[in-house]
Parts: C-alpha cells; sequence; structure tokens
C-alpha cells in the first residue's frame, strides 16, 4: 500500500531531602532522604542529582504535555532563535528518527505505536520502499512553537494527538508520528516555595503533591500530565499558582504518582533565613517538535520541526516534587 493510503487509513510518591524523618510514598514505602538542610543550589542540585538523576538530551513521544506556559496557563512561542544556537533542526530531526527506531524496538512498548514510531523514522511505506516520496527541501522548519498549521487544516497538537480507534483496522492503535526531542536547559527547576523565617525559630509545614495524568494510554502516545504541589503552614499557603505539566520521558520506565501528605519542620539559628522549596524531580529542555506530516494535495510526506521547551519527569523517578529544607543568611 503506498503512503498516501496509510496514511489515510491512519487518519480515520513523595521525596524529601533535608529531614531527618523519613517520608512516605504511596506505596508505604521511605522515600530517599538525606538529613540536613541546605543553603546553596548547588548542593541541591547535586543531591537530586543522585536521587532523580536526568539526560543531557531527552526525547518524548507524542505532543508534549509539558510545554513551557507563562503565568496565564498559555503556551511561549519558542523561537527558532531561542534554540537554534544550541540543536541544529536538522541534527533534531535525525535524533528524533534515532530515538523512534529504540523506542520500535523495545517490546514493552505496544505494537501500535511501534508501529507508529517506525513511521516517524522511515515514513508509511518504509525504508528504501520506491512508493515513498519526499518532499526534496529536507526538513521544513518553523518560526515558533505556535506555528503549527499543517498540511490538512490541523493543528500540530490536534494532529499529533490523534489515534486511530477503528478496531476493525489494520491501523487500530497507531498514532500520528510526532516526537519533542530536547537539549538540556535546566535542571530541577524550582516549583513553589514558602515565604520563611528569619532568626532563631522553628517552621512547620504540610506538603502534599497531586498528579493527574493523560488518560491516553490507550488511545495514543500516553504523553504526561498536571501535578499540583501544596506547602501550607504557618500562615502560608502554595497551591494553584504552583502547578505544571510535564511530559514522559520515551524509555521512562515508571510513572509519576500523586503524594501523601506529610509534615516538615525546620529549625532556624540566629542569623538565617529558613524556608521549604519544591524542586521539580526533572529538567527542562529545548529542543523541537518533530513531525511526519501528508501533504494529500500531492501525496508527499515531508517532516516539520517546531521549535519548543518543554518539561520532562527524571525517566526513573516517581516522585513529581522533592521538598527542600533550606537556609540562607538573613
Amino acid at each position: 500500500m503506498v503512503a498516501g493510503a496509510l496514511a489515510t487509513a491512519f487518519l480515520t510518591g513523595i521525596s524529601l531531602i533535608g529531614t531527618q524523618t523519613p517520608a512516605l510514598a504511596d506505596d508505604g514505602q521511605p522515600a530517599t532522604v538525606a538529613d540536613g538542610t541546605y543553603e546553596s543550589d548547588q548542593d541541591v542540585l547535586a543531591s537530586l542529582d543522585k536521587t532523580d538523576p536526568v539526560n543531557s538530551s531527552e526525547s518524548s513521544m507524542g505532543y508534549p504535555a509539558g510545554l513551557e506556559k507563562d503565568k496565564d496557563g498559555n503556551v511561549k512561542a519558542i523561537t527558532l532563535a531561542d534554540v537554534k544556537g544550541t540543536y541544529d533542526p536538522e541534527q533534531a530531526v535525525k535524533d528524533a528518527q534515532e530515538a523512534a527506531r529504540q523506542y520500535a524496538a523495545d517490546e514493552k512498548n505496544s505494537a501500535p505505536l511501534r508501529e507508529s514510531a517506525k513511521h516517524l523514522a522511515d515514513g508509511w511505506a518504509g525504508p528504501g520502499a520506491e512508493s515513498q516520496t519526499e518532499k526534496p527541501n529536507g526538513t521544513e522548519v518553523r518560526q515558533n512553537t505556535k506555528d503549527g498549521m499543517l498540511s490538512g487544516g490541523l493543528s500540530a497538537e490536534q494532529y499529533c494527538n490523534m489515534a486511530n480507534k477503528d478496531s476493525q483496522s489494520s491501523s487500530f492503535g497507531q498514532a500520528a508520528p510526532c516526537m519533542f526531542v530536547g537539549k538540556l536547559e535546566e535542571k530541577y527547576p524550582q516549583r513553589g516555595a514558602s515565604d520563611g523565617l528569619t532568626g532563631e525559630g522553628k517552621l512547620t509545614y504540610k506538603v502534599t503533591a497531586s498528579v493527574a495524568d493523560e488518560q491516553s494510554t490507550t488511545e495514543g502516545w500516553q504523553v504526561g500530565g498536571k501535578i499540583t504541589p501544596s506547602i501550607s503552614g504557618d500562615g502560608v499557603s502554595a497551591g494553584g499558582e504552583a502547578s505544571f505539566t510535564y511530559s514522559y520521558s520515551t524509555t521512562s520506565t515508571t510513572k509519576v504518582q500523586s503524594t501523601r501528605e506529610s509534615d516538615i519542620e525546620i529549625n532556624v539559628p540566629q542569623g538565617k533565613k529558613g524556608y521549604l522549596e519544591g524542586r521539580a524531580n526533572g529538567a527542562t529542555y529545548s529542543g523541537y517538535i518533530v513531525i511526519r506530516d501528508l501533504d494529500t494535495s500531492d501525496n508527499q510526506e515531508h517532516l516539520i520541526a517546531i521549535p519548543a521547551r518543554a518539561y520532562i519527569q527524571a525517566p526513573g523517578s516517581s516522585s513529581p516534587i522533592t521538598w527542600v529544607k533550606r537556609l540562607k543568611a538573613a
């Protein structure tokens, strides 16, 4: 079957560092902890590097749920100029195709999604097929994240979130061939903090984090979800304003879980300010959403690279956020 026909058929636990009292994950087991408090960002990052390591580059299947957003919840228009200096779009496409091949080769992934990954890597007709027609000008590179209209009149987000739900179709369960690839920009970004206390005394907080996963495991890529951390105590509260969305890595071995409410105490000595800080267990990556599209007007496949920045959960971590006890000079 030629590429056009194939394409047409398709389209129809809590972490806590800085306390001697172990926090409990959802399974009731103690989470990894460390003693004391932290006075430098470098020490915080070094500790998180041990408990929730992240990669220098990352990929995420589908349209990334963790796209960077402004304070009003709108996706930021990351520009080509923002990304190209550190990540060439043609290289990003090659990286996406290689990551897609690795995803397709991993038998822990579902057969339909493995097939979808093959489409991203090699097209609908497969590698070397004479019936495959590729536009001659290489990758079509867009100017910013919101520049995402495709040849069929769909936005990139609409297209990438499509899946074949026809149980009688040979392409049942397959999803649109899309992937985000990026280079590391910021590890363990801060997601909420208390106001703190200056001078000798004790702070007491209650912390928790709820998780809402995208329910798309049987109807396309499982792309990620939303985390809402909460800090309360001593008249201080950080709730919905600290929420953030996340994407899953293509190599994720675990899924994030909501956390139980836990109590945290910080003893603040004279001359210091104490506060509680939430650090997301993952990293922000700058790169591209790579899409294999089909222009039905001339039946030609083509690859598109859209600049974007996305937060991706640490691939081996099930904890959405780490609460850190901090001290600094008053």
